[in-house]
Protein backbone atom coordinates (compact mmCIF):
# COMPACT_ATOMS: atom_id res chain seq x y z
CA UNK A 1 0.00 0.00 0.00
CA UNK A 2 1.51 3.06 -1.05
CA UNK A 3 2.20 6.17 1.25
CA UNK A 4 -0.67 8.49 0.34
CA UNK A 5 -3.56 5.07 0.29
CA UNK A 6 -2.36 4.50 3.89
CA UNK A 7 -2.57 7.89 5.11
CA UNK A 8 -6.14 8.25 3.65
CA UNK A 9 -6.77 4.88 5.62
CA UNK A 10 -5.71 6.27 8.78
CA UNK A 11 -8.02 9.10 8.17
CA UNK A 12 -10.78 7.60 7.21
CA UNK A 13 -10.63 5.32 10.23
CA UNK A 14 -10.45 8.19 12.06
CA UNK A 15 -13.22 10.10 10.67
CA UNK A 16 -14.65 6.25 11.34
CA UNK A 17 -14.04 6.55 14.86
CA UNK A 18 -15.22 10.18 15.73
CA UNK A 19 -18.48 9.48 13.82
CA UNK A 20 -19.00 6.22 16.19
CA UNK A 21 -18.08 7.86 19.09
CA UNK A 22 -17.67 11.73 18.90
CA UNK A 23 -17.05 12.10 22.28
CA UNK A 24 -14.31 9.81 23.06
CA UNK A 25 -12.05 8.64 19.98
CA UNK A 26 -8.59 6.55 20.44
CA UNK A 27 -5.89 8.02 18.33
CA UNK A 28 -4.08 5.02 16.31
CA UNK A 29 -0.41 4.85 17.28
CA UNK A 30 -0.96 6.86 20.61
CA UNK A 31 -0.47 4.65 24.33
CA UNK A 32 -3.30 4.44 26.56
CA UNK A 33 -6.83 4.77 26.83
CA UNK A 34 -9.01 7.02 25.39
CA UNK A 35 -9.63 10.58 26.94
CA UNK A 36 -13.26 12.14 26.62
CA UNK A 37 -13.83 15.47 24.60
CA UNK A 38 -16.42 17.26 23.29
CA UNK A 39 -15.80 20.01 20.52
CA UNK A 40 -17.17 23.56 20.87
CA UNK A 41 -18.39 22.90 17.14
CA UNK A 42 -20.50 19.53 16.74
CA UNK A 43 -19.97 19.58 12.72
CA UNK A 44 -16.53 18.63 11.41
CA UNK A 45 -15.37 21.72 10.66
CA UNK A 46 -13.03 24.30 12.72
CA UNK A 47 -14.81 26.32 15.52
CA UNK A 48 -14.00 30.04 13.73
CA UNK A 49 -12.42 30.64 10.21
CA UNK A 50 -11.62 33.98 10.83
CA UNK A 51 -10.28 34.20 14.58
CA UNK A 52 -7.68 36.82 16.13
CA UNK A 53 -5.41 34.00 16.53
CA UNK A 54 -3.00 34.92 13.70
CA UNK A 55 -0.13 32.45 14.80
CA UNK A 56 -0.30 28.50 15.32
CA UNK A 57 -0.69 27.64 18.48
CA UNK A 58 -1.89 24.89 21.21
CA UNK A 59 -3.13 26.26 24.23
CA UNK A 60 -4.54 24.36 27.51
CA UNK A 61 -6.81 26.71 29.42
CA UNK A 62 -7.04 25.45 33.22
CA UNK A 63 -8.73 28.65 34.52
CA UNK A 64 -11.57 31.13 33.82
CA UNK A 65 -9.50 33.98 33.65
CA UNK A 66 -7.10 32.71 30.84
CA UNK A 67 -10.07 31.38 28.91
CA UNK A 68 -11.90 35.32 29.04
CA UNK A 69 -8.76 36.51 27.52
CA UNK A 70 -8.11 33.90 25.28
CA UNK A 71 -12.19 34.16 23.78
CA UNK A 72 -11.68 37.91 23.40
CA UNK A 73 -8.42 37.23 21.18
CA UNK A 74 -10.12 34.49 19.20
CA UNK A 75 -12.81 37.61 18.55
CA UNK A 76 -10.60 40.23 18.15
CA UNK A 77 -11.31 43.13 15.91
CA UNK A 78 -15.22 42.33 15.95
CA UNK A 79 -18.12 44.49 18.10
CA UNK A 80 -19.51 42.75 20.09
CA UNK A 81 -17.68 40.07 21.35
CA UNK A 82 -20.24 37.28 22.12
CA UNK A 83 -20.63 35.72 25.73
CA UNK A 84 -17.95 33.28 26.55
CA UNK A 85 -19.30 29.87 27.19
CA UNK A 86 -18.74 29.05 30.69
CA UNK A 87 -17.07 25.91 32.11
CA UNK A 88 -16.01 24.16 35.75
CA UNK A 89 -12.66 24.38 35.39
CA UNK A 90 -12.25 22.23 38.50
CA UNK A 91 -13.76 19.67 36.41
CA UNK A 92 -12.86 20.46 32.82
CA UNK A 93 -9.76 21.89 31.24
CA UNK A 94 -10.07 23.33 27.17
CA UNK A 95 -7.81 22.84 24.44
CA UNK A 96 -7.46 25.64 21.73
CA UNK A 97 -5.59 24.87 18.50
CA UNK A 98 -4.72 27.35 16.26
CA UNK A 99 -3.77 27.04 12.35
CA UNK A 100 -2.20 30.55 12.15
CA UNK A 101 -3.23 33.11 9.28
CA UNK A 102 -3.61 30.93 5.71
CA UNK A 103 -3.86 33.37 2.63
CA UNK A 104 -7.16 31.94 1.56
CA UNK A 105 -10.36 29.35 3.04
CA UNK A 106 -10.37 25.98 2.93
CA UNK A 107 -8.28 25.54 5.31
CA UNK A 108 -8.85 24.18 8.39
CA UNK A 109 -7.82 22.40 12.25
CA UNK A 110 -9.45 20.17 14.05
CA UNK A 111 -9.13 18.70 18.41
CA UNK A 112 -9.75 14.68 16.83
CA UNK A 113 -9.04 12.84 20.00
CA UNK A 114 -7.21 12.51 22.87
CA UNK A 115 -5.94 9.98 24.77
CA UNK A 116 -3.62 8.61 28.27
CA UNK A 117 -0.02 9.51 27.64
CA UNK A 118 2.86 6.87 28.82
CA UNK A 119 3.95 9.59 31.08
CA UNK A 120 0.24 9.68 32.73
CA UNK A 121 -0.65 12.88 30.95
CA UNK A 122 -2.79 13.63 27.99
CA UNK A 123 -1.95 13.41 24.47
CA UNK A 124 -4.18 15.38 21.90
CA UNK A 125 -4.24 14.52 18.14
CA UNK A 126 -4.76 17.47 15.81
CA UNK A 127 -5.50 17.41 12.44
CA UNK A 128 -4.47 20.29 10.19
CA UNK A 129 -6.49 20.40 6.90
CA UNK A 130 -5.32 22.25 3.72
CA UNK A 131 -6.79 22.44 0.03
CA UNK A 132 -5.47 21.62 -3.19
CA UNK A 133 -7.19 22.23 -6.45
CA UNK A 134 -10.14 23.79 -5.03
CA UNK A 135 -12.38 26.96 -5.61
CA UNK A 136 -11.68 28.95 -2.11
CA UNK A 137 -12.77 32.14 -1.08
CA UNK A 138 -9.60 34.43 -1.35
CA UNK A 139 -9.19 36.09 1.57
CA UNK A 140 -7.27 35.71 4.97
CA UNK A 141 -8.55 33.17 7.32
CA UNK A 142 -7.30 31.65 10.75
CA UNK A 143 -8.50 28.43 11.60
CA UNK A 144 -9.15 27.75 15.47
CA UNK A 145 -10.98 24.66 17.08
CA UNK A 146 -11.72 24.08 20.91
CA UNK A 147 -12.83 20.90 23.04
CA UNK A 148 -13.28 20.69 26.45
CA UNK A 149 -12.40 17.30 28.37
CA UNK A 150 -12.24 16.38 31.36
CA UNK A 151 -9.40 18.55 33.82
CA UNK A 152 -6.28 16.22 34.42
CA UNK A 153 -3.23 17.83 36.01
CA UNK A 154 -0.37 16.08 34.04
CA UNK A 155 1.67 17.56 30.98
CA UNK A 156 -0.60 17.75 27.59
CA UNK A 157 1.04 16.75 24.23
CA UNK A 158 0.31 17.11 21.01
CA UNK A 159 0.00 14.58 18.04
CA UNK A 160 0.25 16.40 14.80
CA UNK A 161 -2.21 14.92 11.54
CA UNK A 162 -1.67 16.83 8.45
CA UNK A 163 -4.53 15.97 5.66
CA UNK A 164 -4.86 17.65 2.10
CA UNK A 165 -8.38 17.70 0.87
CA UNK A 166 -8.33 17.07 -2.72
CA UNK A 167 -10.92 18.94 -5.34
CA UNK A 168 -11.80 17.92 -8.62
Amino acid sequence: MNKRVRSVAVILSSVAAACAHPEATLTPGTPGKAVPIVRLRAEPYSFEFSSGLDRPDRIVVRDPILWQALWVQIYRGRSPVPPAPTFDFSQEMLVVVALGTRSSGGYGILVDGANESENGGTAVTVRSISPKNCVVTAALTQPVDIARLPRREGSVSFIERSEVHVCQ
